[in-house]
């Protein structure tokens, strides 16, 4: 489990590298680390339960995803494609990538709490460099924000992000 663990933490880091270097994350990372993080829940709570997690995720995802789309096509007064202009690839892949690690409330609660992080990184740079067109690395800063909580909840027993019960104190 600890090899498995080294592996995840260093997809984690190398999306973190190459999203905030190059602007750009190779597509191989992605499914390496959906599979990795897919293997270590599934020992834990078994692959029904991964999957159906998977699944709340995936849909919780999909409705932010054409909510974004909405915004921009009216916004725009036509169908956009937001991986053009307004998310990377990148971003998406990383997010349902996680899903296969993360409980449902745990998604949700760092889909939000990373969002509001990385706001608040690009309302500094915004400021700092004054640049009206910011190319925010997301899914950089995302692994790095996950690589994080991924440590913590190895060395913190009470922490399980593959599951909603710490949360209730069970």
């Amino acid at each position: 489990m600890v090899l498995l663990q080294l592996f995840i933490v260093g997809v984690l880091g190398l999306i973190c590298y190459q999203d905030m270097r190059y602007r750009a994350v190779y597509w191989v990372c992605f499914p390496a680390l959906a599979v990795l993080l897919c293997v270590e829940k599934q020992a834990y709570i078994g692959l029904v339960d991964t999957l159906i997690d998977a699944a709340y995720g995936a849909l919780f995802l999909g409705f932010q995803l054409m909510l974004l789309w909405l915004y921009f096509a009216i916004k725009n007064k036509r169908s956009i494609d937001i991986t053009k202009e307004h998310l990377g690839l990148g971003d998406i892949l990383f997010l349902l990538s996680i899903i296969f690690y993360l409980s449902p409330v745990n998604y949700l609660m760092f889909y939000i709490g990373s969002l509001i992080i990385v706001l608040g990184y690009a309302l500094v740079l915004q400021l700092g460099l004054n640049k009206a067109d910011l190319q925010i690395p997301l899914a950089g800063i995302q692994a790095f924000l996950f690589g994080i909580l991924y440590i913590v909840s190895i060395t913190c027993s009470n922490l399980k992000l593959y599951t909603d019960l710490w949360i209730y104190g069970r």
